[in-house]
């Protein structure tokens, strides 16, 4: 897939894909060999996952709401802040149950864009105050 579309307009419309819930919509906004990476995964998920995981955060938190903050655009980057709210009404991996609570967490993406789509989106966010938020308990062990 070669897109016509700028650094800019990808990054929009992966967000509206985070915020329609629609992990079809964001993973197709992925090159074939794009990643993406948080905080809370061991590593970088292929294409082939990125569905999955927003599907499966969204069905965690069903009133996930995303909201950018901020946004900048620099050739083939985009970087943009976001805050991430909703309530933990369904199964979120790792834990025994959903906690009900709501949390409200500020981050930041970096998108990477070449001919064929997003090559790679690092997000950061705070995932100690991500899980305090929910009601559990964070022990911190240094490496």
């Amino acid at each position: 897939m070669t897109t016509t579309l700028s650094a800019a307009e990808l990054a929009e419309r992966y967000q509206r894909g985070w915020s329609d819930h629609d992990g079809d919509a964001v993973a197709a906004c992925f090159a074939d060999d794009g990643t993406y990476v948080d905080p809370s995964l061991p590593g970088p998920l292929p294409r082939t996952a990125i569905a999955g995981y927003v599907n499966g955060l969204v069905s965690a938190f069903p009133d996930l709401v995303l909201t950018v903050e901020d946004q900048v655009s620099e050739g083939s980057r985009v970087y943009f802040s976001w805050r991430l709210q909703g309530t933990n009404s369904g199964v979120l991996p790792g834990l025994p149950a959903p906690t009900q609570r709501r949390c409200d967490v500020p981050g930041v993406d970096l998108i990477e864009v070449g001919p064929d789509g997003i090559t790679r989106v690092v997000g950061y966010f705070d995932q100690k105050g991500f899980f305090e938020q929910l009601g559990l308990r964070v022990d911190v062990v240094p490496g």
